[in-house]
């Protein structure tokens, strides 16, 4: 029925021009922002989905910066490997016209002074092929092989890394120069052996390491202190204190000095096993704290073929140049080896950068899917309710009409 106290037809229409216009601002909120989800009611779990990929593509995207860095420190340190192993070549080179008879001494000083410079610019090169200031063939960084390297993230996870070792090439690690005293490789008749003493109440344990075992002859230094020749030596392990021995040394044992320290003994008389060797023990507390290898037993280690620690190598005369090859081809072969090494791992970085590249690709087309507005679609919609609008607004003027029309009744 007609009445002018409440216009129902006007309420109806205010709701729903207020409908239409609520449609027509989401149509324009997602056109603008290019986005189908403005708010968390538009789609939670497409929210809660796209939120998740939008962290991983973030993550990625540092991973492949992360990988790039990655890349970066192992050109580098190749590119200070591939210098020293240019330098060793040269050595090499050096050696080779050093051991050469055509040579003289005088000519292999110059040729060893050059050689030299060329071992101190091995350690130059260790020390100066640095990334972001830490030298990386030194074995100062935290790369060092020796130390395990150090994980490099490239992936989403905290479990996706690749780890980066690197080799340490400096002259001691090269060989190039001694890390630690060298015992001569030398035959020695006992009569070679010098001398030594030992103090009161000092003792010295010499341990035989044979095919039957292992036995032990002490030398104890009397009051006023001992002296013991190399005869006592031979006497002592000739002796009945030594068992497990079934062969005894005399007077035409020999005795070869090992790189470990350690002595091997052999007789030409009696023929003893040749994988005899005898160490010195210095663990006990009244071990005699002035012996502690070969050396001081009066063995000269100071020869082309055992070195000092921190004794480099030398080309200074023939024997010496002679003795230098094997080392620099044993040094050669471990650039190469530390450099094929670097090379594995940065294959291994450009593989995964480029499975990194084809990840974020792949997430942020699955991204867009979900979250990325149809345009063609929306701008249907808003076509629609911009329509819907403009009729909802006419109700509205109609129906505030109708009340006019009502008064006309009572006129």
């Amino acid at each position: 029925m007609p009445v002018i106290s409440t216009n129902t037809a006007a309420n109806s229409a205010v709701r729903y021009l207020n409908i239409n216009a609520s449609e027509q601002s989401e149509s324009l909120s997602k056109l603008a922002s290019g986005s189908r989800i403005t708010q968390a009611s538009d789609d939670a779990a497409g929210l809660a989905i796209s939120t998740r990929i939008s962290s991983d593509v973030t993550t990625l995207n540092q991973a492949a910066t992360n990988a790039s860095h990655g890349i970066s420190v192992l050109q580098t340190a190749d590119g200070g490997a591939s210098n020293i192993s240019d330098i060793l070549e040269r050595m090499k080179s050096l050696a080779t016209e050093a051991s050469s008879g055509t040579v003289t001494d005088d000519d292999r000083t110059y040729i060893n002074a050059e050689f030299q410079q060329l071992t101190d610019q091995i350690d130059t090169i260790a020390d100066g092929t640095r990334y972001n200031g830490v030298s990386l063939l030194n074995g100062d960084s935290s790369f060092d092989s020796a130390s395990g390297g150090t994980a490099v993230v490239v992936g989403s996870s905290s479990d996706d890394t690749i780890n980066v070792s690197i080799s340490s090439l400096t002259t001691k690690d090269l060989g190039v120069v001694a890390s630690d005293d060298e015992a001569a490789s030398m035959t020695l008749d006992p009569s070679n052996i010098d001398q030594f003493s030992l103090a009161a109440g000092k003792t010295l344990t010499l341990t035989i390491a044979g095919d039957q075992g292992d036995s032990t002859v002490t030398f104890t230094g009397q009051t006023g202190g001992s002296t013991f020749t190399g005869a006592d030596l031979i006497s002592a392990l000739s002796g009945d204190t030594v068992t497990g021995i079934t062969t005894s040394l005399d007077a035409d044992t020999t005795f070869t000095a090992n790189d470990d320290g350690t002595l091997t003994m052999a007789s030409t008389t009696t023929g003893a096993s040749s994988s005899l060797k005898l160490s010195i023990d210095t663990s006990a507390s009244t071990a005699s704290t002035d012996i502690t290898n070969v050396s001081d037993l009066g063995i000269d280690v100071t020869t082309a073929t055992g070195r000092d620690a921190g004794e480099s190598l030398n080309v200074s005369t023939q024997d010496a140049a002679n003795a230098v090859l094997d080392k620099l081809d044993t040094a050669i072969d471990t650039v190469s080896k530390v450099r094929a090494e670097i090379g594995a791992q940065e294959s291994r970085f450009e593989f995964t950068s480029d499975s990194i590249a084809t990840s974020v690709e792949n997430l942020e087309s699955a991204k867009s899917a979900i979250t990325d507005v149809d345009v063609a679609s929306e701008e249907a919609k808003l076509a629609s309710s911009q329509v819907k609008v403009q009729a909802a607004v006419a109700a509205a003027s109609s129906a505030n009409q109708m009340t006019q029309d009502l008064l006309k009744l009572m006129q």
